[in-house]
C-alpha cells in the first residue's frame, strides 16, 4: 500500500508541477500548434484529415496523421486548444513514466522501490516537465510507445516490439532512432526478422482514416520526405560535432555535409555493430538499456539538423540507467543539465549563446557510456 501511495503521490505532483505552467505559450504553438487546431476548426473536423498540408493555407501541419487523428479528436472535445494540447502530453508523460518503471523492475532484477523511484524521476525530469507543460509538444507521444516497444523486446515479445515501434514512428519519425539498436540486438539473435512484416501492416493500418477521408495514399507516404528537407542548418540547437563547424556556409555546401555527415553515422553505428556481432556475452537487461541510450545518442551526436528534443527518448531511458548505481545516476544528471540548457534557450531566450561547450560535455557522456558499454560486454564474457 504504500509503494502504492508513493506512485500515486509522484504520478499526481508531477501532473501539478505542469498544470502550473499550462497559460506558457511557446513559440512552436504560437506559430504551428496553434495554426493547425484553427485550421481544424475551420474545416469542421473530419474533413481536416481529408485536406492535402501545402496545397492551400487551409491546411499547413507537417507531422504524422496520427498527430493529426488526435486534433481532430481534441476539436470535437473542445475547450482552450493549448490545455488540450499540453494534456494530451501529460498523458503520455505518465504512460513513459509508468514504462520506464517497468524497465528499471527488469534492471534492478524486481526492485520494486528503486522502479518507483524511476517512475518518480521520469514526472520530475526538467525536459519532460518543459516538453509538455510549457512547449505543448507530443515527444512523449511517440516515446511512450518507443519506450513500449523496447519494454517488449527486452521481455522477449518480438510481436509487440515491430507493433510499438510501428505506432511511435507515425507519430514522429525520430522513432528511427531506435533501429540502430534493434539492428545490433538482431545480429545477437535477441530480434526474430520474421515479425518484421508486422512493422509496415501496422503503419499502414494507421494511414486508414487519412485515406477514408479522401488523402492521397503517396502524399501520406511522403510526408517524412518532405520533413527531412525542411531544414538545411547544420545544428537545429543541439549540442553535436556541427557546434565546430563555420557558420556562414552556403546551403549548398550545408547540403554536401549533412550528407555526408549521414553517411558517416552509418558507417560508425554500422562499425559498432561488426564489432559486437562477433562477441560471445550474456545480453542482460542493463545491457540493453545502455546500449539504447548509446545507440541514439551516438546518432544525434554524429547526425546534422538534430533539434534539441530529439534526445527525448534518450533522456527517459537514462533514469533506468542511471537508477542502477550512483555513477550511472550522474550522466544521467549532466545529460539532464545540458537538455535545460537548451530547452531554455528556445523557451525562454537564455543567454547562453554558444554551443560547443556542451558538445564537448555530451561528447565525454557518450565516451563514458560506451566505455560502460564495453565493460559489461567484458564482466559478461562467456
Amino acid at each position: 500500500m504504500l509503494d502504492l501511495f508513493f506512485g500515486t503521490v509522484m504520478l499526481g505532483l508531477g501532473i501539478a508541477v505542469r498544470l502550473s505552467l499550462f497559460d506558457f505559450e511557446s513559440g512552436d504553438y504560437s506559430f504551428f500548434l496553434s495554426t493547425w487546431m484553427k485550421e481544424c476548426h475551420e474545416a469542421g473536423g473530419f474533413p481536416y484529415l481529408g485536406i492535402t498540408p501545402g496545397v492551400s493555407d487551409k491546411s499547413t501541419i507537417n507531422y504524422g496523421c496520427m498527430y493529426q487523428y488526435i486534433i481532430v479528436l481534441l476539436h470535437y472535445i473542445g475547450g482552450n486548444d493549448l490545455h488540450l494540447l499540453k494534456t494530451v502530453s501529460v498523458i503520455f508523460d505518465m504512460i513513459c513514466a509508468v514504462t520506464i518503471l517497468r524497465i528499471a523492475f527488469l534492471v534492478t532484477n524486481g526492485n520494486v522501490k528503486k522502479s518507483l523511484m524511476a517512475l518518480g524521476a521520469v514526472m520530475f525530469l526538467p525536459t519532460c516537465v518543459l516538453n509538455s507543460g510549457a512547449w505543448a509538444q507530443c515527444d512523449s507521444v511517440y516515446t511512450a510507445f518507443a519506450l513500449l516497444s523496447i519494454y517488449h523486446l527486452m521481455k522477449g515479445n518480438n510481436a509487440r516490439f515491430f507493433i510499438y515501434l510501428a505506432i511511435s514512428y507515425s507519430f514522429k519519425q525520430q522513432a528511427i532512432f531506435i533501429i540502430p539498436f534493434a539492428i545490433i540486438l538482431w545480429l545477437k539473435g535477441k530480434v526474430k526478422i520474421r515479425y518484421i512484416f508486422l512493422f509496415p501492416v501496422t503503419f499502414l493500418l494507421t494511414l486508414i482514416p487519412a485515406l477514408v477521408a479522401g488523402r492521397d495514399f503517396n502524399e501520406l507516404l511522403s510526408i517524412y520526405l518532405k520533413q527531412v528537407t525542411t531544414y538545411s542548418r547544420l545544428s537545429m540547437n543541439y549540442p553535436n560535432i556541427y557546434c565546430f563547424v563555420a557558420e556562414g556556409l552556403s546551403k549548398e555546401s550545408r547540403l554536401m555535409l549533412i550528407s555526408c555527415g549521414t553517411v558517416c553515422c552509418i558507417l560508425l553505428l554500422g562499425t559498432m555493430a561488426y564489432y559486437v556481432r562477433d562477441k560471445a556475452f550474456e545480453i542482460t537487461f542493463l545491457y540493453m538499456v545502455t546500449l539504447a541510450v548509446f545507440t541514439v545518442m551516438v546518432s544525434l551526436f554524429a547526425l546534422p539538423v538534430m533539434h534539441e528534443r530529439y534526445g527525448y527518448i534518450a533522456e527517459l531511458l537514462l533514469v533506468a540507467y542511471g537508477i542502477t548505481s550512483y555513477k550511472r545516476m550522474g550522466i544521467c544528471a549532466v545529460v539532464q543539465a545540458i537538455s535545460v540548457i537548451t530547452y531554455s534557450r528556445f523557451l525562454f531566450g537564455s543567454t547562453v549563446t554558444a554551443l560547443w561547450p556542451l558538445a564537448f560535455i555530451n561528447l565525454a557522456v557518450i565516451l563514458a557510456i560506451g566505455y560502460d558499454l564495453y565493460d559489461q560486454m567484458k564482466k559478461a564474457e562467456v
